[in-house]
């Protein structure tokens, strides 16, 4: 799986705060090279595991 999806598959399964979202947004449009983006995966995990990010519901 690529980054680029695995993000997408962390954006559609949990539930991240604002300003994380916008930040990861930004970094990606400034620079798509893949280890960075890699990196911005690392974070969103991060966040997931500080319990920063919640599991959506089905009927979210």
């Amino acid at each position: 799986m690529s980054s680029e999806a695995r993000i997408n598959e962390l954006l559609n399964n949990y539930s991240f705060p604002l300003a994380a979202l916008e930040d990861v947004n930004h970094r990606l449009e400034c620079c798509r090279d893949e280890a960075y983006v890699k990196q911005q995966v690392r974070y969103l995990e991060n966040l997931i595991s500080y319990g920063i990010a919640k599991r959506r519901m089905k009927d979210e």
